[in-house]
């Protein structure tokens, strides 16, 4: 009698527990919605990268002037011209660099999470796989934390600065579920490929 009950309180705190870790989940998933907004601009962000539509026009959807790239020294991109520029040079320049001798094809998203800062300021943390030619094989990984803010004028949210981070470092702050059109498919095993630091490519 004794054993069935200690079996029965054991299996009502093993429910307990999953209810509360699922309620955790769901809750990151409920408080995601308060920066929708943000996740739109940064996933419309990497969807004009893929597919190298960095236009002035959509550049000023996304960005904010006087953009940072956090580093030693920290670079300012001050108008909405020179962000254009840079991130043309890594997309059509660095990409194919980290890249060679295949072809790349996408940025893909294994881990995406976030952390709020205030009301209209929030920063995203991802880790992105590169995949190439041939067959949308994945090869290499990297880390950026971006900082999104609201602009009330514009009434959206825009890519405010940027820092590089370690894969080893990921921060595993609110996780949030990676929609479909972005998310790492696993066909290689992300402890398999080999991370990058955008400082130290040459």
């Amino acid at each position: 009698m004794i054993k069935y009950f200690l079996i029965t309180i054991a299996a009502i705190f093993a429910l307990c527990c999953q209810l509360i870790a699922e309620e955790k989940t769901n809750s990151a998933s409920q408080s995601d919605h308060q920066y929708k907004g943000a996740f739109d601009t940064f996933y419309n962000y990497i969807r004009i990268l893929n597919k190298n539509e960095l236009t002035e026009e959509n550049i000023r959807k996304l960005f904010n002037e006087n953009f940072c790239f956090h580093g030693n020294p920290n670079l300012i991109l001050s108008t909405h011209d020179d962000i254009k520029n840079f991130y043309h040079s890594i997309r059509n320049k660095t990409y194919p660099a980290i890249c060679h001798p295949y072809k790349f094809t996408a940025l893909k998203l294994h881990k995406l999470s976030y952390l709020p800062m205030t009301e209209n300021s929030v920063k995203i943390a991802l880790l992105d796989v590169f995949v190439t030619t041939p067959n949308n094989t994945p090869r290499k990984k990297m880390s950026f934390i971006y900082s999104l803010v609201f602009n009330e004028e514009n009434n959206s949210w825009l890519l405010n600065s940027i820092e590089e981070v370690r894969v080893k470092n990921y921060p595993e702050w609110n996780r949030v579920n990676i929609r479909n059109e972005f998310k790492y498919s696993l066909k290689v095993p992300i402890n398999k490929l080999k991370p990058l630091l955008a400082s130290e490519l040459k």
